[in-house]
């Protein structure tokens, strides 16, 4: 994803919050040079599967691709620190 593209995404994510099913806790862009990933944080992988399995194109998804890039979605574990 170009910088444009990472620019034109963070201006989209306003646009996906009233959207954003209840259980995502927050979304963000992480940028690090040319390497951009749109991070959605969910309350816990049983609720994410859940989702998914209903068919439903995720909203980050339908961002991304408007800014014409197509995603390539990766599940990791988030551990709680505190």
């Amino acid at each position: 994803m170009s910088r444009e593209q990472a620019e034109r995404l963070a201006e989209l994510m306003p646009e996906g919050r009233p959207m954003r099913p209840e259980s995502v806790l927050t979304a963000t862009l992480l940028v690090e040079g040319e390497d951009v990933k749109l991070v959605a944080v969910w309350r816990d992988r049983e609720t994410l599967e859940a989702y998914l399995a209903t068919g439903a194109v995720p909203r980050g998804t339908e961002l991304m691709r408007k800014v014409g890039v197509e995603p390539e979605m990766r599940v990791a574990d988030v551990l709680e620190l505190g």
